[in-house]
């Protein structure tokens, strides 16, 4: 059986082809594309699906009839390309639509379902940022009472799992940010301006420029966090993802450039940008505590059990972890076998499709 698991970002999408044999994985293939949807048209969504078509189906030896399957999550829908997040979610669907067989695609739902196109159709927000369900549903077959936490290019998801199921206490995007499970940072597309006001220079404090002149990607590219490969977004000048052009663009939150201010200058700068971002987390993290210890007073999940995923895990949540005493950290995709971290939700929406629709319907 083959599936192909889609998770569709406002920037990012990722795509998972996965073959199944004797209840096990036996072979998959992954892909990434920076797609910002708010820079395209209906028309380019259209032709995202036929490349990935093209470059992870055909590629790969495989026919689009070969799918058994496509397994569906997205985020676009939040993009200001849409008016509304169901406008957003129509026109997605109407493309896979015109790519995919519509008996072929299911969604995975805010309330840990995967349902069919026609109720995908006429129910579009129970789609509405949905990624989180998944991941979450694929990792608790494997650790059924953990905090999962998934650190991406643009937001971070903090995950309760009990007995298997995700707890969490939102099921919206304002729900989530409302408990503390949803932090918008990242580890690539965060402007300056939302992490800190102020940054420390010559014995100053300064207050940056509000404008996009950099993004934490040039911090992260400039402190060895990402290398110029896993810079994966666009610059905010459209200039390269060289050192030099990192620097260039860091000096510039000052209303600086590389004639006025060194290297060495700008490296404190970015460590301490650096610092900010991490406070932000370890607060929110503390908050998502509050909340578990006021109602939870039980602790069904094992707060002090966490498993990281998504690009910017390792230098974002890893040491904020440590750093608050949390000693049980594992990986997700070394828990699960997933290949890779970039594309570990389009991977494990395919992965829960299977073990918790599939296999389960055919049991019935």
């Amino acid at each position: 059986m083959l599936i192909l698991g889609l998770d569709i970002g406002g920037a990012n999408t990722k795509a998972a082809l996965l073959k199944f044999s004797n209840r096990q994985i036996t072979a998959s293939y992954p892909y990434i594309e920076y797609f910002p949807f708010w820079e395209k048209t209906k028309e380019h969504i259209t032709t995202l699906f036929q490349r990935i078509i093209s470059n992870l189906i055909n590629a790969n030896g495989f026919k689009i009839e070969d799918i058994n399957y496509v397994a569906v999550t997205m985020t676009a829908e939040l993009s200001d390309a849409f008016q509304t997040k169901e406008e957003g979610i129509i026109t997605i669907l109407n493309a896979l639509s015109e790519n995919f067989e519509k008996e072929t695609l299911s969604f995975i739902t805010i309330h840990n379902k995967y349902v069919p196109y026609k109720i995908a159709e006429k129910s579009p927000k129970l789609l509405a940022a949905a990624n989180w369900v998944s991941t979450a549903l694929y990792l608790g077959l494997f650790e059924p009472n953990c905090v999962l936490i998934d650190a991406g290019s643009t937001t971070i998801d903090i995950i309760p799992i009990s007995d298997s199921l995700p707890t969490s206490k939102g099921k919206t995007d304002i729900e989530r940010l409302m408990h503390h499970e949803l932090i918008y940072t990242g580890g690539l597309r965060a402007t300056i301006p939302s992490i800190t006001h102020y940054i420390p220079y010559q014995g100053y404090t300064l207050r940056v420029s509000f404008e996009k002149f950099a993004l934490v990607s040039d911090v992260h590219r400039i402190l060895n966090n990402i290398t110029k490969e896993q810079y994966i977004n666009d610059t905010a000048d459209n200039r390269s993802k060289s050192l030099k052009d990192c620097y260039a663009r860091l000096a510039r939150i000052i209303c600086a450039d590389l004639t006025m201010i060194s290297n060495k200058e700008l490296d404190k700068i970015a460590s301490y940008i650096y610092q900010k971002q991490r406070d932000i987390i370890k607060e929110e993290i503390l908050e998502f505590f509050e909340n578990i210890d006021v109602d939870d007073p039980g602790k069904n999940i094992v707060r002090n059990f966490f498993v990281l995923t998504g690009l910017s895990s390792e230098f974002l949540i890893r040491p904020v972890l440590e750093e608050l005493g949390c000693k049980k950290i594992k990986d997700l995709e070394h828990i699960t076998n997933i290949p890779d971290t970039i594309s570990s939700s389009a991977f494990a929406v395919a992965g829960a499709f299977y073990y918790r629709h599939i296999l389960k319907k055919n049991e019935v």
